[in-house]
């Protein structure tokens, strides 16, 4: 029993150390480490970083070095770069690659990515990683069945929406025509501490990995004195909202803060 009430106290200190961490993190670095980066070594020669699509990336951007340490000098010798940056979704993801470059075991990479969000620049720390075998891609088998499932991912997709509208019309039947899309982020003096109320909804949805597909579905939001509020695009979405966002957000129905609020 001690150890299990030990246990659970070092777990509230890590938590509590990590949120006092960033706490302390510019704005701009508080922002970029939602976002996973990924970066895979091609044989014989060729490198890919990637990062999945996001509402709140416009463009993604790369600067990334390449070296080798030398007994002469201190630090490894950046003889290789890759400096790109795209707005272009490939399969739900941002590819930046450089077929031709060579990357040996025993290199060291050096990187910083950027994004941009509403027209504003932000960029991660430096990060460095020493190329081991486990960066390698070396694919077992690269024969691609997309052409073959394209006919039923197309009759998943027909099936998966004809579910969604009879939800829809059950939960209408339920609830009653009164009920709306809207949802509520409970916060005081929300115009004084939220600068962009998009921004951060979209942004408390999208820590929730279960609720990041609906970070899409948001179709309107807005500042008032105690909170913030935002709109579903379907009823089912808002619903999908507060069942899988409990234990992880505050945020309540709109339409019973009002019945309570009379």
């Amino acid at each position: 029993m001690r150890s299990l009430v030990h246990f659970i106290l070092s777990l509230a200190l890590m938590r509590l150390a990590w949120a006092q961490e960033d706490a302390h993190l510019p704005d701009y670095l508080v922002f970029t480490k939602q976002f996973a980066v990924h970066v895979q070594v091609r044989e014989p020669s060729g490198i890919m970083v990637w990062t999945r699509d996001s509402p709140l990336i416009e463009t993604f951007g790369l600067e990334l070095y390449v070296g080798r340490g030398n007994h002469s000098s201190r630090g490894p010798i950046w003889d290789r770069q890759l400096l790109v940056n795209t707005s272009v979704l490939v399969d739900g993801k941002f590819f930046i690659h450089d077929d031709g470059m060579v990357v040996e075991m025993g290199d060291t990479i050096r990187y910083r990515f950027m994004v941009t969000h509403k027209k504003t620049l932000f960029h991660s720390n430096f990060r460095r990683i020493l190329v081991t075998d486990h960066l390698f891609y070396r694919p077992k088998n690269n024969y691609c069945f997309s052409q073959c499932l394209v006919g039923d991912q197309q009759v998943a997709h027909e099936e998966v929406a004809h579910l969604k509208q009879l939800l829809e019309q059950k939960i209408l039947q339920c609830v009653g025509t009164q009920a709306s899309e809207h949802l509520f982020f409970p916060l005081e003096n929300a115009s004084k501490l939220v600068a962009d109320a998009e921004l951060y909804v979209k942004s408390r949805l999208f820590q929730v990995e279960a609720l990041r597909p609906l970070v899409n579905s948001v179709v309107t939001t807005y500042l008032a004195h105690n909170g913030v509020g935002f709109r579903m695009y379907t009823l089912l979405d808002k619903f999908k909202v507060l069942e899988l966002g409990q234990g992880y957000l505050d945020v309540i129905d709109f339409d019973s803060f009002l019945e309570e609020s009379n």
